[in-house]
């Protein structure tokens, strides 16, 4: 295993993948994709479902890179068309490799409706995979940003997916609900975790997949201080309980991650407001202890959860991780 801290808002510390060294363009729709090749796919889950997906292609590069096809996970409530994992899809494309950003039923407004349960994105992952085989895909990487990461670690933790040959993590947390709870105590969050727990238990106890009594409900100040509705979360208490509640064990990835036999890359902010400072090293003394030789860890110091100014950096040390993967 190894550790190192990378750079701060600049790019510093942020390792190469081996080609020359450029600058990256600035992020634009309709300009950022001009030698990459884009094609939306559909992924159908074997529930019934189907979410959509965007498959980026280099037009030139290193024809190993070529072959490794990178499929990103979006985090809580997100999706490929904004924030971290629009970025780093599309620099990693532009650096020479494959990807395919995907939604999942977490996506969007699943939490709120009762369709976005944590345990069945296997089936997402599943279908994924299906769709990187039918475009002649044979080596994948996993990359899972914030609560991707933990949708990642968990399915490679207990399925069976010989073409992964490894996972790459951004923001990682340790544990779901346990950021969550520690986020809801700090701004005094009404109801309580605790009072969420209580109250969503009886309603999953007969059917976690359908309760007949599920519902949607809110909660003030989770976000932040104030009682205003940027502060506010939505969810149902299936979702919440399926992805937060303190009987989540498939969300909790520090009793996860030892599954895991791939290599692994942890990517995480140096000043993240939502993921405990030493939640990185505990995944990555976990993963060693259980017997992959083969994790690392690096910390952008100055970077916040959403790597503002420095998406850069990130993507840089995942395209070198991978470079030496291909």
């Amino acid at each position: 295993m190894s550790t190192r801290r990378g750079g701060g808002g600049g790019r510093e510390g942020a390792p190469r993948a081996g080609q020359a060294h450029r600058i990256r363009r600035r992020p634009a729709f309709g300009r950022d994709d001009r030698e990459i090749s884009t094609r939306l796919v559909t992924l159908k889950p074997a529930d019934g479902h189907e979410w959509d997906g965007l498959l980026l292609r280099p037009r030139f590069g290193d024809p190993a890179f070529r072959r490794l096809l990178v499929i990103v996970v979006h985090g809580s409530v997100g999706n490929y068309l904004t924030g971290v994992p629009r970025r780093v899809a599309f620099e990693l494309a532009e650096d020479g490799f494959p990807v395919m950003s995907i939604n999942t039923r977490l996506a969007n407004y699943g939490p709120f409706f009762g369709g976005g349960l944590f345990h069945k994105t296997p089936l997402d992952l599943q279908a994924a995979l299906e769709v990187a085989r039918a475009n002649g895909f044979t080596r994948v990487v996993l990359l899972g940003y914030s609560m991707g990461s933990t949708v990642c670690t968990n399915f490679l933790a207990n399925n069976d997916a010989p073409e992964v040959v490894g996972l790459l993590t951004i923001a990682h947390p340790a544990s779901l609900p346990e950021a969550l709870r520690l986020r809801w105590q700090r701004y005094g969050a009404t109801p309580t975790y605790e009072e969420v727990a209580d109250y969503a238990r009886p309603i999953v106890a007969e059917d976690p997949d359908d309760p007949p009594g599920d519902r949607i409900f809110t909660v003030m100040r989770a976000n932040g201080p104030r009682s205003t509705p940027e502060n506010g979360e939505i969810w149902t208490y299936a979702t919440w309980w399926s992805s937060r509640g303190p009987e989540s064990p498939h969300a909790v990835s520090r009793d996860q991650i030892g599954k895991v036999r791939v290599p692994i890359a942890i990517l995480q902010a140096g000043n993240d407001h939502l993921i405990q400072p030493g939640e990185g090293y505990d995944l990555l003394s976990t993963a060693a202890a259980a017997g992959n030789g083969d994790v690392l860890l690096d910390v952008v110091t100055q970077a916040d959860h959403v790597f503002t100014g420095c998406v850069d950096v990130v993507s840089d040390l995942a395209s070198a991780w991978l470079a030496n993967l291909a």
